[in-house]
């Protein structure tokens, strides 16, 4: 490391300027808000006319490239010229970038805002006396009657014959004599000259004059930057977490990824953030994307395995760092064994604060927990002291959607994929609506308004709490009994029974007709205990259609599809033919991708709806007639000849039948047939996309070879 002394220096106002468009002088992407507003930088400029001082540009002058800011709104900062060292402002970042918006005249507008801010919007007041120093001769706004942009007292010689026609000489040398103000003011720099990048943000951290701590993120985002191998950590998590928003788990925090990134690269297996600023880069960049991925798999198996539909349920979003460390060893799905010691790891540490506090060290220590589950192995958890004490102690635990212990107990709530008391529907669950206890999602079952009235006390137990869709009409509910609106819920959806029990609510035997809330609490507290412990103790069954859960839980993808009917218009309440059409081109493009599953009876929001409107519509009205129908379309529009590729069958889900076909991927181009007409399709993302001919030729080239 260089012991060289920082060197202090000066620079015209020109000169910074000239080196920011040269690439020599760069912003580091520390800051986000790296530009003041129109107001601040006025303020600024008015000080540097005046001759006050502005504070210390300190410059870090080094042959590394760090990520920088590419752009100063609608301005372009080039890339540093190749073989010159380049000088990163370390301290003065808001300082220097708002005298460039300004001199150039920016149009900047800031993320999540629609406002453009112009930096050409900046006046120089004539009227204005410099020598007083309560009044400001710089400001966003014009003042009097005489005024001209800043930018263009700032390019003075590109202006000059404008200046002389618009002013009178008394001004014209006004305007001159504050150009060359600007022109001869000194700014004040610091060279820091030492070579590595850990110093700089050591520097950065210490004297920033903004107050903000560069979190560790930041600081690797920085570390790990490669311009050559296209690697920014930055984008490439901002890319993730588009992914995840799709499936609704972009509430994780991003040191995840790098607690998993030390765990597994560095020697000693921990994730400190010393460990972590000490991995070498070329490791963290050659681990990241098997490390992406790891990470989306616990995601998958989160939502899946455990049913768990958004990442704000998560006790602690810090579990897809182990589930991460086994997904990243285990490229196989796991073992029925592995599944089960997974489970009974996921609940311990939801159900202890695991992660509550000294989350390194814990980490560092559960690993070798996943370490024993990797082998077939079940660890041991003597340390971990897991609270679950009694039916009781669930009911005096009071309700706090913050809550991780809380939060354990709405998973298993999520678990039972809740139905809607109204219509049996899916309850939709979303991140936005379960940041806090009054959310859309959470529903106090004897309303809290109902429990007052009679002065029954404990009305926020843990076991009052049932999720629920944000259409629920709470204000209809209002202060109702239980043995009021839900016989309401009754009138209007037959299978009331078993949308509470969805709930973990027996129907008849919790106290709703009587409205008794101790008993209910009793019942489900009971039940609520026994799952738990059940899962702790690995005694929990899988369902028996795990595989089909899994499969429908996951969602949409390239390799499964779902319709609602095949035949059916759930609208128009017709047959309507171009459905089956719509199945058959989804069959015809996984026979020409990579296979998949196309469930029909079932809708985008997962919701069972089985295949009785379809069978209805059938001269033979039973599974039988439904297969044969089906098989009769992929015959005549798809080919006869495929028979082999496909499989049909009835699986059950949500106590209805669906249809499933799954479909090998076919050694030779598949086309669907109607009216002459040969069409097709392959699976793009979610969807069964058309090729033209000239695709189609490159595809098979591609796909098939030949």
């Amino acid at each position: 490391m260089s012991t060289e002394q920082p060197k202090p220096d000066s620079k015209k106002y020109v000169d910074l300027i000239r080196e920011i468009e040269k690439g020599i002088i760069k912003i580091p992407k520390f800051q986000r808000d790296f530009v003041w507003s129109v107001d601040k930088t006025a303020k600024l400029l008015d000080s540097i006319l005046k001759g006050y001082p502005i504070g210390t540009f300190i410059l870090w002058q080094t042959d590394e490239r760090i990520n920088d800011i590419k752009n100063v709104g609608n301005l372009e900062i080039p890339a540093a010229p190749d073989g010159t060292k380049v000088q990163y402002v370390l301290d003065g970042q808001q300082r220097i970038t708002s005298l460039f918006a300004a001199y150039r005249g920016a149009k900047i507008q800031k993320t999540g805002e629609k406002k453009v801010t112009d930096y050409n919007s900046i006046y120089v007041n004539l009227d204005v006396d410099v020598a007083d120093n309560d009044a400001q001769v710089i400001t966003a706004e014009p003042v009097g009657d005489s005024y001209l942009p800043l930018s263009t007292v700032l390019n003075f010689t590109d202006h000059i014959l404008d200046i002389q026609q618009k002013f009178s000489q008394e001004q014209f040398r006004q305007i001159l004599g504050y150009s060359k103000a600007f022109d001869t003011y000194d700014f004040s720099t610091v060279l820091l000259r030492k070579d590595d990048i850990e110093s700089a943000i050591e520097v950065f951290t210490r004297i920033n004059t903004g107050g903000q701590t560069l979190t560790l993120f930041e600081i690797m985002s920085a570390k790990t930057y490669d311009e050559a191998l296209n690697f920014d950590m930055e984008r490439k998590w901002a890319d993730f977490i588009a992914v995840l928003r799709d499936v609704k788990y972009d509430g994780i925090s991003n040191t995840h990824v790098l607690s998993l990134l030390s765990l597994v690269l560095s020697r000693t297996k921990e994730c400190k953030r010393k460990t972590i600023l000490s991995l070498d880069k070329s490791d963290v960049i050659e681990k990241w994307n098997e490390i992406i991925s790891a990470i989306k798999e616990s995601v998958d198996y989160f939502r899946t395995t455990y049913r768990i539909p958004v990442s704000h349920l998560l006790p602690y979003d810090t579990l897809l760092v182990p589930f991460g460390y086994f997904f990243l060893h285990r490229k196989d799905k796991p073992d029925a064994n592995q599944r089960r010691y997974l489970e009974e790891f996921f609940w311990r540490m939801s159900l202890s604060y695991r992660y509550s506090s000294s989350t390194e060290s814990k980490l560092a220590q559960d690993i070798k927990r996943i370490d024993r589950i990797l082998i077939g192995e079940r660890p041991d958890y003597s340390d971990v002291s897991v609270i679950l004490e009694s039916p009781q102690a669930l009911i005096d635990t009071n309700f706090s959607a913050a809550n991780s212990y809380c939060k354990a107990i709405l998973c298993l709530l999520a678990y039972h994929d809740p139905k809607d008391f109204a219509d049996n529907g899916k309850v939709i669950l979303d991140n936005s609506w379960l940041k806090v206890a009054n959310s859309k999602n959470y529903h106090h079952f004897f309303p809290r308004s109902y429990l007052k009235s009679k002065q029954i006390p404990n009305p926020n137990s843990l076991m009052n709490i049932s999720l629920v869709s944000d259409h629920l009409n709470k204000r209809k509910i209002g202060a109702k009994a239980p043995s009021v609106y839900i016989s309401d819920f009754a009138a209007q959806n037959s299978k009331i029974d078993g949308a509470l029990a969805s709930h973990l609510i027996d129907f008849k035997n919790s106290g709703i007709d009587s409205d008794d809330y101790e008993h209910f609490l009793r019942n489900r507290a009971k039940a609520v205990f026994a799952e738990l412990k059940e899962r702790i103790d690995l005694q929990h069954k899988e369902p028996m259609n795990r595989e089909i859960d899994e499969l429908i839980l996951g969602g949409e993808t390239d390799r499964v599809e779902f319709k609602s009917t095949l035949r059916w218009d759930l609208h128009q309440k017709i047959v309507n033919k171009k459905l089956e059409f719509v199945a058959l081109k989804t069959i015809t493009a996984f026979l020409n991708s990579s296979g998949g599953s196309l469930f029909i009876g079932i809708d985008d929001e997962q919701n069972s709806l089985g295949l009785d409107d379809d069978i209805e519509t059938l001269d033979k009205k039973n599974l039988d007639g439904f297969e044969l129908h089906l098989v009769s379309l992929i015959k005549k529009y798809i080919g006869s000849q495929y028979s082999s590729h496909l499989k049909v069958s009835f699986p059950e889900y949500g106590g209805k039948k669906l249809c499933r076909v799954v479909a090998a991927p076919s050694s030779s181009p598949v086309f669907f047939s109607f009216e002459g007409r040969e069409d097709f399709f392959i699976r793009s993302g979610c969807s069964s996309q058309p090729l033209t001919r000239a695709e189609q030729s490159r595809y098979e080239a591609e796909h098939w070879g030949g």
